[in-house]
């Protein structure tokens, strides 16, 4: 899928023009957490999301009339995004995050319960380039301290990793 089109699968709304702007939000705010962008950033996105998807019947309207603003956690930069993503289908800082992305990701994936976002932070943040380094890191415990992954996603990757062979 390019880069910035959303993924079309993230709840209500999806064939809509709010939900497309959603999914491309909530898409750009996974990699930006999974990179260690600022957290407030990152749920400015998440919040924007879910606010356009509430008002995702009157979301053209207030598009046409530069009224998104008025809406709860919308403020000028998501206004505009939502104005480009509606416009374009894209973002165009999220091809640049595209871009970031380590190639180790399609490796560290096909671990059960590695997701993307967190085989791109495994990969960016905390070096792990093998299933091999992984399972080194999931001994350590590490893993459970990533706030959003939390002990439950640990255990989770722990599991997955004692059914890939070799690792």
């Amino acid at each position: 899928m390019p880069a910035g089109e959303g993924r079309g699968a993230r709840g209500p709304g999806r064939g809509d023009a709010a939900g497309r702007v959603a999914d491309t939000l909530l898409e750009a705010a996974d990699l930006l957490e999974a990179f260690g962008e600022n957290p407030h950033r990152v749920r400015a996105y998440r919040q924007g999301a879910e606010t356009l998807r509430r008002h995702r019947t009157d979301f053209d309207r207030r598009l046409v009339r530069g009224t998104l603003t008025e809406l709860p956690g919308i403020g000028r930069e998501l206004a505009a995004k939502a104005a480009e993503i509606a416009a374009t289908g894209r973002l165009e800082g999220l091809a640049a995050l595209e871009a970031r992305v380590p190639p180790e990701v399609a490796v560290l994936t096909r671990v059960p319960g590695v997701d993307r976002k967190t085989a791109i932070y495994l990969a960016s943040r905390l070096h792990v380039h093998t299933v091999a380094h992984l399972k080194d890191l999931a001994a350590t415990h590490l893993l459970a301290s990533v706030s959003w992954l939390g002990l439950a996603g640990a255990r989770r990757i722990d599991e997955g990793l004692a059914t890939v062979s070799g690792a």
